[in-house]
């Protein structure tokens, strides 16, 4: 079995909240800071500090963070002028309206990406799309969700996810799809029962649970297997594509290993939107090769930051992001 040090335990009294807010929460407690719940439903709570009043919604979207840079961040195409403006590396790619002419997607090459312009957990988007009739049921898809689309180009290698903090890079994630490893005795189905201990159907928890769906049947339908298969010991297999932590994705901590020079890319994407507190999505081909422009692509600007991640990763050691992310917030006004 793979070593795993996951070991989240909800925050007593606040279990309802959202684990970034919870984390948020324990940090507040450890302060003696005065805090209010204004709405436990919404994560919604304030915070007293020096005689000033400070809002918190979801543990990250505060006064840290400017109204002009959240919006920015919010919407995908509005983030890629900025990134632009400072040079910084991405997909070519085009916004589409309900209205586009076909020919539009004419200077697309394949394999291609598309995604809604503004929602977030990676709703509708797909990747590596080969074909143009593929391409038009995704946009199809995405359209459902948004008013704009983007296509781009797709990139090959790995997403990893910055925390980026104050203009410091607090915390990496590498998002693993949902996976499991044999035993050479459970099934696949005792695997994913095994492993989704301790995890939660919901964002009270920093892992979610695997469930095995449409998604996950034609994955293991296309390595010849069944969720009543046994893997061989030590056997990995991937049970869906995407590497989102809502669809019981891994979190795998590489704080130390990554290189200066994308842990320099995240911060200037922060500073290229004015972020103060935000999670930087980067594609790199290859972490291990020598580092260069060429080599990666930024996905994603995030102002709320999903914070569990790194505190309770699957693997690695926890960040104590918290602590940056409250001073950061004490510090906004």
């Amino acid at each position: 079995m793979e070593n795993s040090n996951y070991n989240f335990k909800p925050l007593e009294g606040y279990e309802n909240f959202e684990a970034t807010t919870q984390i948020i929460i324990a940090e507040i407690l450890r302060r003696n800071l005065p805090f209010e719940i204004i709405d436990a439903d919404n994560n919604l709570i304030a915070v007293k500090y020096n005689n000033k009043e400070y809002i918190i919604h979801e543990g990250t979207i505060s006064d840290a963070n400017s109204l002009i840079a959240y919006w920015i961040s919010n919407d995908k195409w509005m983030s890629r002028q900025f990134l632009k403006r400072k040079g910084i590396r991405q997909a070519s790619g085009i916004l589409l309206a309900r209205n586009y002419q076909p020919e539009q997607l004419n200077s697309i090459n394949f394999p291609a990406v598309v995604k809604p312009a503004d929602t977030d957990h990676g709703i509708a988007v797909s990747t590596n799309i080969q074909n143009r009739e593929d391409l038009q049921l995704a946009i199809s898809a995405a359209f459902s969700h948004s008013e704009k689309v983007i296509v781009e180009e797709y990139f090959k290698g790995q997403e990893y996810r910055f925390l980026v903090i104050d203009e410091k890079v607090r915390a990496i994630a590498y998002r693993v799809p949902a996976n499991v490893t044999g035993d050479g005795q459970s099934t696949i189905k005792q695997l994913i029962d095994q492993k989704n201990k301790g995890r939660g159907t919901d964002y009270r928890h920093p892992l979610l649970k695997i469930t095995i769906d449409e998604e996950v049947y034609r994955h293991l339908k296309a390595l010849s297997l069944t969720p009543q298969s046994i893997l061989k010991d030590g056997e990995k297999i991937y049970l869906r594509n995407n590497s989102n932590l809502s669809t019981g994705g891994d979190s795998i901590d590489v704080t130390d290993d990554m290189p200066d020079f994308y842990k320099d890319v995240a911060v200037k994407s922060a500073q290229a939107a004015g972020l103060n507190i935000a999670g930087i999505d980067i594609i790199i081909g290859d972490m291990t090769k020598t580092p260069s422009t060429k080599n990666y692509i930024v996905v994603e600007l995030n102002a709320p930051a999903m914070l569990s991640m790194h505190d309770f990763p699957y693997q690695g050691k926890n960040r104590q992001v918290e602590k940056y992310v409250l001073d950061s917030i004490l510090n906004s006004k």
